[in-house]
């Protein structure tokens, strides 16, 4: 199972080679990571397994948030919360699967567009219960497999 989701991460994070990858936004001392890409790019076993939905109109979110301490970043086991608006002002909640791997945790979720647009994405990070919660607001163009 465990190379399994280092396959699944590794691959998650290769994909913001291949999509538009954001750059990470800071609050204090929490830092989230995220991309995004079509669901196209994972296998369909390692989908499947991740309980990550392929199609031409399905995309993933890829989320990581760390702590930066004096030994360095840490992951941080975050709650995280989304939705995800398209051109029509339509807003679907955004529903996230939490994997880990050793002491890394990552945040993955479909999203779905029908067509090519320009899609809001609205996150709620918060570090645990009762922590302040932090919002990561960003727009990806997403372009359906033909």
């Amino acid at each position: 199972m465990s190379r399994f989701i280092l396959l699944l991460c590794s691959l998650l994070f290769a994909g913001s080679l291949l999509a538009q990858s954001q750059s990470p936004q800071r609050f204090g001392d929490l830092i989230v990571y995220h991309n995004t890409f079509n669901s196209s790019y994972l296998l369909p076993d390692i989908a499947a397994k991740a309980g990550l939905t392929r199609g031409r109109t399905h995309g993933v979110i890829n989320l990581l948030v760390q702590k930066q301490t004096g030994d360095g970043p840490v992951p941080v086991d975050a709650i995280v919360e989304g939705t995800v608006t398209n051109l029509v002002q339509q807003v679907t909640p955004i529903r996230f699967i939490r994997i880990q791997e050793g002491d890394a945790i990552y945040f993955v979720a479909n999203y779905t567009s029908a067509q090519r647009g320009l899609l809001r994405f609205n996150l709620n990070i918060q570090e645990s219960e009762g922590a302040p919660v932090h919002n990561v607001r960003f727009q990806q163009e997403f372009h359906p497999d033909d």
